[in-house]
Formats: structure tokens, C-alpha cells, sequence
């Protein structure tokens, strides 16, 4: 399966998930805490057919926790697995205080319990949406600095000729979008900041300094959903061995 699908499918079984999540728990917190049965008098006994409302919010608590890892992307990228986990903490949370707020007929246990919950999820939806807002913008700017695509030719420059100094300072700039979008590691952020400005002399392998050009397109292709995950991290490796990617 493709991203792109594999993060529609992802994100329609996670959003489904936190609906049915949201539908249970709003009934859940209606009816409080009671208890059913046993050889004790019940202060608050359940209602009839409460028993199904304690089993949805927990197949949608599932659906959503196999839509947060389906989308083949961690939580340090744009992607299906940022927008559930924005959606679920952040929107259950804010709906959650909206109820408390709201509602003044909801039981005093439920109210303080929701209220935890709230002030918990709020802060764990919003700091990944932020960070994913962030990464797009950067990555925005990253992708959008000319009218065209950045070609292994445009880095050929030796030093001492017109540009390089631009060259250089894009080049860096190219590295640290591909470092913060998470398509360097560290260690592959300093080795490809220390190649030398000439190409290498080996007409058999791609030169040095188009490493950066080529990793920057691969990371597009996976943005866009031509590549997958595993198929990027496979082609940057050979890039980094210096490889020729074709």
C-alpha cells in the first residue's frame, strides 16, 4: 500500500475511532459512577443498556490507537499520526472542559474526572500540533526558495567562482530544513556539512556535494507520498554510501 492511502485509511479509522470515543465517554460521564448486582444494597445502580456505553469509547479508543501507527510516519513529521493525536488529545480535551463547563447537572465525580482528564490532554494535543505546524511552515520555505527544483548541477560550483558564497549559505540552509523536517539524523547532518565544495573525482559515484540535492528530493517524493518511509530511508542510505540514485 501506497502513503498517501496508507495514511488516508489511517486517518479515516482514527477519526471514526475518536468519534465513537467522544459519543461513549460523553454518555459514560452522564451516568456517573454506579454499580450493578452483587449482594449489596446500590446506592446509584446503572441504567439499562448502560453497559454498551462502557464498550464504545473502548473499540474507539482502539480504532484510534491503530490509526495513530498505521500511517507508516512517527509523530516527529507531518502526517496522519500528528493530525489524530492533535484531534484526539487536543479536540477530547477542549470537548471534555466544554462539557464541565456546560453542563451543570453532571455528577460530581465524573465532573472532577473529566476535568483532570482536560487539563491533561489539552497540553499533549496542542504541543504536537504546534510542532507540526512548524514543520510545514519550514518545510514550505524549504521547498519554495526558487521556481525550480534544485538540480546536482546547481551545486557544481567550485569556490572562488560567482555565487558559491550563496551556494554555500543555500546549501546550509537546504541541511538544516532536511534536519528539522527529520529527514537527517544528526550524525548524516555533520557528515554531509563536512563534504568538501568539490565533487568527487569518481565519475562511478555521485559526487559529494549533490548528496544534499538528491536527499531533498527524496524527501519531497515521501512528502508527497511517491515514497514511502522504508523506501527514503533505503535510498538516503545509498546516497549517504555515495551511491548513484537514478
Amino acid at each position: 500500500m501506497k502513503a498517501s492511502a496508507r495514511e488516508i485509511v489511517s486517518l479515516v479509522v482514527g477519526l471514526t475511532g475518536i468519534v465513537l470515543l467522544g459519543i461513549g465517554l460523553d454518555h459514560v460521564l452522564d451516568i456517573g459512577s454506579c454499580s450493578t448486582g452483587g449482594s449489596y444494597v446500590v446506592a446509584n445502580p446503572c441504567p439499562e443498556g448502560s453497559a454498551v456505553w462502557f464498550w464504545v469509547p473502548m473499540a474507539g479508543a482502539v480504532m484510534w490507537i491503530v490509526g495513530l501507527v498505521g500511517g507508516g510516519r512517527s509523530f516527529t513529521e507531518p502526517g496522519s499520526g500528528q493530525i489524530l493525536w492533535t484531534v484526539g488529545f487536543a479536540g477530547g480535551g477542549a470537548a471534555l472542559l466544554v462539557k464541565v463547563l456546560t453542563q451543570p447537572t453532571m455528577p460530581p465525580d465524573a465532573k472532577l474526572g473529566a476535568s483532570i482528564v482536560a487539563a491533561v490532554f489539552i497540553p499533549m494535543g496542542l504541543i504536537v500540533g504546534v510542532v507540526g505546524l512548524v514543520q510545514l511552515v519550514r518545510r514550505r520555505r524549504g521547498g519554495g526558495t526558487g521556481s525550480r527544483r534544485t538540480s546536482p548541477g546547481d551545486l557544481r560550483r567550485r569556490d572562488g567562482q560567482p555565487g558559491a558564497g550563496r551556494d554555500a549559505w543555500s546549501r546550509l540552509k537546504a541541511l538544516n530544513d532536511l534536519r528539522s523536517t527529520g529527514a537527517l539524523t544528526r550524525e548524516e547532518f555533520v557528515a554531509l556539512r563536512a563534504d568538501p565544495a568539490d565533487p568527487a573525482p569518481d565519475g562511478r559515484r555521485a559526487p559529494r556535494t549533490d548528496r544534499v540535492a538528491l536527499i531533498r528530493q527524496l524527501a519531497d517524493q515521501r512528502a508527497s507520498g511517491t515514497l514511502s518511509t522504508a523506501e527514503f530511508e533505503a535510498r538516503k542510505r545509498g546516497v549517504m554510501l555515495g551511491e548513484r540514485v537514478d
